[in-house]
């Protein structure tokens, strides 16, 4: 492992920057940054970048343009594989390419349109600036390919990787398998639909004389996408209405966001996610074009929101594509007293399907214990404009809010947290050659292992934790994991017997421990 240092000076005649690598300019440099590709070691890369304190001030698309500079410039080498890796998870024609093509071009003017016609609005500004990021990454990587002799990487490679979640839903209404409808498919269908559509656990945990709060959350999906990046940004933003400039979070090479989700935000918000699939196949007709992405809606929430209430704001205002749906946590650290209470907006809890967002205060709930997700609607409209409740008639309980083996397994398991440690354990946990709730299916638990499937395996499943408590996201701290769950004396995943699916610069064995996050450019107040 080694750690790559580089900073940007912004050059206002040519309207672009000057690089200088090995190098962290704070006093002189617009904008610096450090990577550490300690993957092959801990299961994790981490990227740190400060933009925007430069001796002059920047405007913020400059600052975001320059600090997605600087991170496509130090991950390239990661970027390309990556992309190698999850390219052919949706792309399996090239006609859902082309289609994929079509659809991030249209979107991408679309965006450019609303931008130069709203300047004035606080959010268009910052969706501005998020395009200048994502203009910067791509020259970040142009240059490192130059410098290395590799064939510069297409646009399109850079909307795959960003539109990752929403691609989700793109090409559930782009298969022709789709267009027979969920009633032609069989249990075992609905089930690789379900698994192949990204999947999460997350806990809010309160404990009982409310002496701490601690969450978490697992992310599940192909193990080919376990190149893992945890990056702390920190961006002086001249936006008056942003709340949240600096973030830490995981994520991915290439990816201008989390996909996970899991956020720490400076505004004293905690944003976690989990995916709840659309299995009504009207949707499908209401996804556009014309809406912004799922990265560029939660990026804007994130950094404009100042509590649950406008996050959720927000993202109904922002959230038209149809695309990527999911269960939204905001988590407002504000709200909490410890061991004096719980006021109010504590908890937010925010739903999205095609043509809905529902979002409303869920701090009662958590004040009597915690708040599970494990991707099914808690609200009685998503849940049914999801179609959920006739996959529930079908199938049974295993779409049920309060009787999925997951939302059994959590009721049970919660009252064990009683600090970071012991999250860990219930968010790790899989136990599915004992425990009765999971019917003996290594996918139906906590954290999923679909790859010990006896016959029908894939290399897909959860794959990751990241927890913290209240005292350790006050000062961006996270304990993060990569790889599948070996709890309860489970083998550790190894690639070996599924060669033929794209690993490409990823661990043979996964056996790491938890690691600690923390940034080392912050400024903590």
């Amino acid at each position: 492992a080694e750690v790559k240092l580089a900073t940007v000076y912004w050059n206002a005649q040519e309207g672009d920057v000057t690089l200088r690598a090995g190098v962290l300019d704070r006093s002189q440099g617009d904008a610096y940054a450090l990577y550490n590709d300690t993957l092959p070691q801990t299961g994790w890369d981490v990227l740190e970048v400060r933009a925007g304190y430069g001796p002059q001030k920047r405007g913020d698309r400059e600052t975001l343009y320059m600090a997605g500079f600087l991170e496509g410039y130090l991950t390239a080498n990661r970027i390309y594989p990556h992309y190698r890796n999850l390219a052919p998870f949706f792309i399996t024609d090239n006609r859902i390419g082309q289609e994929l093509n079509t659809f991030f071009n249209e979107q991408d003017d679309w965006v450019v349109g609303q931008i130069k016609a709203n300047r004035g609005d606080p959010v268009w500004r910052h969706v501005d600036a998020l395009h200048g990021q994502m203009q910067g990454l791509q020259r970040g990587v142009h240059k490192w390919a130059l410098e290395n002799n590799v064939k510069p990487l297409p646009k399109f490679a850079f909307h795959y990787l960003n539109g990752i979640g929403d691609i989700i839903d793109l090409v559930n209404k782009l298969s022709p398998q789709q267009a027979r409808g969920f009633g032609a498919m069989t249990s075992g269908d609905i089930r690789r639909y379900t698994l192949r559509n990204g999947h999460c656990s997350a806990i809010i945990k309160v404990t009982p004389g409310f002496e701490n709060v601690l969450f978490g959350h697992s992310s599940w999906f192909t193990y080919s996408a376990t190149s893992r990046i945890f990056k702390h940004w920190d961006f002086n933003l001249r936006e008056v209405a942003a709340a949240a400039p600096k973030s830490s979070f995981s994520s991915y090479p290439g990816f201008l966001s989390s996909l996970d989700d899991y956020y720490l935000l400076s505004s004293g918000l905690v944003m976690l996610q989990t995916t709840i699939v659309n299995y009504n196949q009207n949707l499908f007709n209401d996804i556009t074009p014309q809406a912004l992405l799922s990265w560029q809606r939660v990026r804007t929430a994130n950094v404009l929101a100042r509590d649950g209430k406008q996050w959720g704001f927000l993202l109904s205002w922002l959230s038209a594509s149809g695309t990527y749906n999911n269960q939204y946590m905001i988590l407002n650290l504000n709200k909490i007293e410890l061991g004096v209470g719980i006021h109010d907006g504590a908890l937010y809890v925010v739903e999205q399907m095609p043509t809905l967002v529902h979002s409303a205060d869920q701090t009662d709930i958590l004040r009597n214990g915690y708040w599970a997700s494990y991707n099914i609607p808690f609200y009685r409209s998503i849940y049914e404009l999801g179609g959920y409740q006739r996959l529930n008639d079908y199938m049974g309980n295993e779409y049920s809010h309060q009787l999925s083996s997951r939302a059994k397994i959590f009721r049970r398991d919660q009252s064990k947290i009683r600090n970071v440690e012991s999250l860990k354990a219930v968010l790790r946990y899989n136990g599915y050659k004992t425990d009765r709730y999971t019917s003996g299916n290594p996918c139906n638990t906590i954290c999923c292992r679909d790859d010990l499937q006896p016959n029908t395996g894939s290399p897909v499943g959860c794959y990751d934790t990241k927890v913290a408590d209240m005292r350790m996201a006050k000062k961006f701290m996270t304990s993060a994991v990569n790889g599948p769950t070996v709890e309860g004396k489970l083998p550790a995943f190894s690639w070996s017997p599924f060669d033929n699916i794209k690993h490409e610069g990823l661990p043979n064995t996964y056996k790491f421990p938890f690691v600690t996050m923390q940034p080392t450019l912050f400024t903590i107040p």
